[in-house]
């Protein structure tokens, strides 16, 4: 069996990287990967503002820089074996990736579908899972929240949250660099240097390239396509950051970032061989899928004839400021605005054999673009006995997608013989043209024709929230949280197909009143009906004249991507909804070391549309 990719780190240098007076923000991780932290202190960010981990009545995992570099954790998948419960997949691209958190997450092969497990980077939210797919860089810590984090972390947290924290700009000079190798090819390099500009502005840079080549194997088929491999690697990102501390009261920090991928994903490995094997492999002179007597996923084999190139660009700017307000309840306002804008293309064999029957091309056809805005304010401060922290939240986010469907060059010859069981390769044909009358012939399904969808979706939310813990006593503590959220969605589509030159729209036009007749629930279909249409197809044993063999011809001539009826068909449709949520915990602490605390949470997951 071949093993997944591998990396070796291969040299390290580190030059004189102090840290800025004041207590680091990341210590030991909450599992026991690394020794404890000098102090032995744990510190996280899960509420929004620093505590030890021993002090918050939330289930938390958290990650040290030392613990992720040691296990090379660059992007979230990664992070899969350091942190139970935690389950990253992606499915028709890497830019489809889903995070489940104890099993609970949203999956869908759709942008339009919004996470379950919300990703903030830096404070800043990203709108879904495989737009935070992405090197992470040099990471301070990483939060992994289980359960509802709405009261805080907003809408679409309702499983949990990821919450990644990179390393700040330091006063003190400092660079270092990694270099790797691995199997598949891999190789690496990625470095950083930090220092002061002033004696009140620092800065950071960070840039990585890495490369790999891919791990599943590639039977392609009868082409075009050549790369006999799938799932590599080919990025370069970028990270600059500016700190300014122009007093003790003031800091405010801006983050800059690029990154930008150019690779192949994903195919499927075969696990069995279906009915319809043999027919493809009829197509293709043996190369459309696997025997069934052949099949082993540990060769990780696949079959596609089409490209799976990725190209993925995302960057964006966020500006955090802190202020710290002596003068009004000891208290510190922040906000954190982020601006991003994330694009990804891709190629795809839709069907997953060497035959070139449906695909999608990489010529932005089949892509989608995010751009968004958000800003959060929070004031919070801390009494004897009570921490308060009140705030809110606003986000634009605007989303444009594209789908398509091509035809490849066995198509038309595919359906045909798999409706007459592998018999009749001009059955299609016959089907269109009433059974002979060439006159009736008025379309195929072309080579490199078919259906272009184009899809809108705008979306403004905002937040009101709350979180207030009362220290009752010396042992006892009560949370309470709150947030109303408010959000509109608005959806555009535009359907367009060359189905009206297609074997649907002459199938359509032969039969007129006869195709209408079966689209109409309980209508009759006599045999004389279905002799003229289906005429000598060897089907599945179903009772002749039944509707159902009618249906079953039809509905495979005219799938929605070849039917008329979704050629310039245009949809709208508007949301809006409002939600409060909230959350409830009494925390009793026996101990500085042992504390035990239940919780109540209710999280937010907005609705959406599903963009196919």
């Amino acid at each position: 069996m071949q093993n997944a990719p591998q990396l070796l780190k291969v040299r390290h240098i580190a030059l004189l990287m102090a840290s800025a007076a004041g207590v680091a923000l990341a210590a030991a991780p909450a599992l026991a990967q690394d020794a404890p932290a000098e102090d032995g202190v744990v510190i996280v960010t899960a509420q929004k503002r620093a505590q030890r981990l021993q002090d918050v009545p939330i289930a938390v995992t958290t990650l040290s820089a030392k613990t992720l570099q040691e296990a090379g954790v660059r992007d979230i998948k990664d992070m899969q074996i350091l942190t139970p419960g935690l389950t990253v997949t992606s499915t028709q691209n890497e830019t489809l990736t889903t995070a489940r958190i104890r099993g609970v997450g949203t999956v869908g092969d759709n942008p339009g579908l919004e996470s379950s497990v919300g990703v903030v980077i830096d404070g800043v939210y990203r709108p879904r899972n495989g737009v935070g797919f992405e090197d992470l860089g040099e990471m301070e810590r990483i939060e992994v929240l289980k359960g509802p984090q709405g009261t805080l972390f907003g809408k679409n947290t309702s499983a949990g949250v990821i919450n990644v924290i990179t390393k700040k700009p330091q006063f003190t000079f400092g660079a270092e660099g990694e270099a790797t190798v691995g199997n598949y090819g891999a190789k690496g390099f990625a470095g950083s240097v930090t220092g002061p500009l002033t004696d009140e502005v620092a800065y950071r840079l960070y840039y990585a390239n890495r490369e790999r080549d891919g791990y599943n194997n590639v039977n392609t088929g009868v082409g075009p396509r050549t790369l006999d491999n799938d799932g590599d690697q080919k990025f370069h990102t970028v990270r600059g950051q500016l700190l300014f501390v122009p007093n003790e009261n003031i800091d405010i920090r801006v983050i800059g970032d690029y990154t930008h991928r150019d690779e192949h994903c994903c195919v499927s490995v075969q696990t069995r061989t279906g009915p319809t094997g043999a027919i493809l492999n009829a197509l293709t002179g043996g190369n459309g899928v696997a025997a069934a007597d052949k099949v082993n996923i540990d060769d990780r084999l696949a079959y596609a004839n089409r490209d799976t190139r990725q190209v993925v660009r995302d960057g964006g700017v966020s500006v955090e400021s802190n202020i710290k307000l002596p003068g009004f309840l000891d208290s510190t306002l922040t906000s954190v605005t982020g601006m991003r804008d994330w694009k990804a293309t891709n190629g795809q064999d839709i069907d997953y054999t060497g035959a070139d029957i449906l695909y999608r091309k990489d010529n932005g056809d089949f892509s989608a673009r995010f751009k968004t805005f958000s800003q959060e304010v929070r004031l919070a401060g801390a009494t004897e006995s009570l921490n308060w922290l009140v705030g809110g939240f606003y986000v634009k986010e605007d989303l444009t997608r594209n789908d398509s469907y091509v035809y490849g060059a066995h198509y038309q010859t595919y359906l045909s013989l798999a409706l007459t069981q592998g018999t009749n390769p001009g059955r299609v044909g016959q089907l269109t043209s009433l059974n002979g009358n060439p006159a009736n012939a008025l379309g195929a399904y072309t080579p490199g024709a078919g259906a272009k969808d184009r899809y809108t979706q705008n979306v403004e939310s905002w937040a009101l929230f709350t979180n207030n813990s009362w220290q009752v006593s010396e042992q006892l503590e009560l949370t309470l949280g709150l947030r109303y959220t408010s959000e509109t969605k608005k959806m555009t589509a535009l359907y367009t197909n060359t189905a009206g030159n297609t074997a649907c729209g002459a199938a359509q036009r032969a039969y007129g009143t006869t195709l209408a007749q079966m689209n109409t629930p309980g209508a009759p279909v006599t045999n004389a009906q279905w002799q003229q249409i289906i005429g000598a197809d060897t089907l599945a044993p179903v009772p002749a004249g039944t509707p159902t063999r009618v249906q079953t011809v039809l509905g495979n001539l005219c799938p929605f991507w070849a039917n008329p009826a979704f050629h310039n068909r245009r949809v709208a449709d508007d949301n809006s909804d409002g939600n409060l949520s909230g959350t409830l915990k009494a925390a009793w602490r026996f101990n500085d070391d042992v504390m035990l605390y239940a919780s109540y949470a209710k999280g937010y997951k907005a609705g959406g549309y599903n963009l196919d």
